[in-house]
């Protein structure tokens, strides 16, 4: 595979945090994101079982970004990452915790209280 080849897998997850970030968890559909990442649904299904498993690693990548970024990036990007946090912590809570839970099973309050700390910032406007 080249450098400019993506897998399967990762135009799937690439299309779902587009689709996640603009619809939230309950507005979209497996079938959109199927489309824009340019495969089957049923091929979602194969990768990732579920829409709550596909978020779950959605949840993962967004986080990885952050934490290598450590919460205090500038840019459109880290924009998006606390969008994305405001939207599922208001829109869907339990199964963002849930989430969080699951990848970060020791530590996971923690996590969650900067993300929170980091979406008041961006709440009230703060700009680093």
């Amino acid at each position: 595979m080249t450098n400019y080849e993506i897998s399967t897998e990762g135009k799937i997850l690439s299309a779902a945090s587009k689709i996640f970030l603009l619809y939230g968890y309950h507005g979209t559909r497996l079938r959109q994101i199927a489309e824009v990442a340019g495969v089957n649904s049923s091929v979602i299904h194969y990768y990732f079982r579920s829409k709550e498993n596909l978020f779950k690693a959605v949840v993962k990548k967004v986080m990885d970004l952050v934490i290598v970024e450590k919460f205090d990036t500038v840019g459109n990007k880290f924009e998006n990452l606390t969008r994305f946090f405001c939207i599922e912590l208001h829109n869907n809570r339990d199964l963002f915790i849930d989430s969080l839970k699951y990848l970060y099973p020791d530590d996971w309050e923690n996590v969650l209280k900067k993300i929170e700390y980091s979406s008041e910032r961006r709440d009230k406007g703060y700009r680093p």
